[in-house]
């Protein structure tokens, strides 16, 4: 603000010194009136210049009302000079010799070329194109032209030449402040968004060392009260302990290579055509043991439907949904089924657990996002699970999704394309 203040000042002192050397040099080949009518054109408009300049910004002001405000004291200031620096040429010019007038000439390209620069607006505050700048060039020649000389024409050529010189010049300057600025912007939006991979790495390490260890933790616990269990019943109860702590390890490390995998590009799938029925029971089976001792109850619904899939990626996708809604629904029951629409098959995994919050369901198949209606239990897992599903199933052409209009508990879809089935 004080270099600001500065600058204008100095501006104000050096119209000022020229307006008075102008006046001295004339002596008396200018009439008294028109000396005092350039001198108090000159002084009304550093008058104005600095109760513009220095009058105090109203703080209650809004940003938006702020930079209004400067927009219009710039213009202010800027038809301001304009119009003093044309009334003294035409008050003046028919006094002047032609020695001086090329003085005042390149006294006035100095201006136009502030009046350029000062045109010059950066987004938000970059409006229509100003026309101040084509004010003193249009008004040269025109003083020309009504008082005409040996050098009119070099002049008048010179006005209009210099006006559109002006303008190429405000556009060239205003396109390149906006490319520097949407630069400015894009690398700004980088940043964000390598903040936000940093910060999903630390939450991954920070994850997997503390999931990790949890379950692995357990299997040495449980595999000690199996070494040291005196009957048979113990030690069968301690042996499945083990089992379920390295079931779980196993999981998690098949959904942190998952997603490592498949955010590197290295899973290529091998579409063909999938019966659905197998593979819904095929992943009840296998998803028994944890259901059983989460006490939940799976019901994996018969069809005779097919889709055109890579069959790993659609057993570890719907795999991910099952295992999602047995490990956190705090559900009783949950069905496993499969539905024809458009062309596509729709394989469902419902609940009627504590469902999916209108906070969660938004950021729900993001990286590293875990609900939040689940209490205060520690719940495993890195919050991969849905994002690798959804990952998943873009690479087959499909999609996944939550239907947000059922009421009790959640129910999840990953959506393939439909195959015909072979004909009997």
């Amino acid at each position: 603000m004080r270099r600001t203040l500065a600058v204008h000042l100095t501006g104000m002192a050096v119209l000022a010194g020229l307006c008075g050397y102008t006046l001295w040099a004339l002596g008396g080949a200018l009439p008294a009136l028109n000396r005092w009518l350039v001198a108090g054109v000159t002084a009304a408009y550093v008058a104005v210049w600095f109760t513009l300049v220095v009058l105090p910004a109203d703080r209650r002001l809004s940003p938006e009302q702020a930079r209004a405000q400067r927009r219009h004291r710039t213009r202010m200031i800027g038809w301001g000079g304009a119009v003093a620096i044309v009334a003294g040429t035409w008050i003046a010019g028919p006094y002047v010799d032609e020695p001086l007038k090329l003085v005042v000439v390149v006294f006035q390209l100095g201006a136009v070329t502030m009046q350029v620069m000062g045109s010059i607006r950066r987004p938000p505050d970059r409006g229509r194109p100003s026309l101040i700048p084509m004010v003193i060039p249009t008004s040269t020649a025109l003083f020309y032209a009504v008082y005409w000389s040996p050098y009119s024409i070099a002049m008048i050529v010179f006005g209009v030449t210099y006006s559109f010189v002006a303008i190429t010049l405000r556009d060239v300057l205003q396109r390149a402040v906006d490319r520097a600025d949407a630069q400015r912007e894009a690398a700004e939006a980088a940043l964000i968004v390598v903040a936000a991979e940093r910060d999903a790495r630390t939450r991954f390490l920070a994850s997997a060392s503390h999931d990790l260890g949890q379950p692995l933790q357990a299997a040495r616990l449980f595999f000690d009260q199996a070494v040291r269990a005196k009957d048979a019943r113990g030690r069968a109860l301690a042996q499945r302990k083990v089992t379920w702590a390295f079931d779980a390890t196993q999981q998690l490390l098949g959904q942190m290579l998952d997603h490592l995998r498949l955010e590197a590009g290295g899973v290529e799938p091998h579409v063909g055509r999938l019966a659905v029925g197998p593979l819904i029971a095929r992943l009840a089976e296998l998803n028994e043991p944890a259901a059983r001792l989460a006490d939940v109850e799976i019901l994996a619904l018969p069809t005779h439907l097919h889709v055109l899939a890579d069959p790993a990626l659609t057993e570890r996708a719907l795999g991910n949904l099952l295992g999602n809604a047995i490990r956190h629904a705090k559900a009783r029951r949950v069905l496993v089924g499969a539905r024809r629409r458009e062309g596509r098959v729709r394989l469902w995994v419902i609940d009627d657990g504590v469902g999916v919050s209108d906070a969660d369901s938004p950021r729900l198949f993001d990286d590293f996002v875990q609900g939040s209606d689940h209490g205060d239990e520690v719940r495993g897992g890195f919050g991969l699970g849905l994002a690798s599903a959804r990952r998943m199933a873009g690479l087959m052409g499909g999609d996944i999704g939550l239907d947000r209009g059922w009421l009790a508990g959640s129910a999840f879809w990953l959506e393939l394309p439909a195959a015909e089935a072979k004909a009997a």
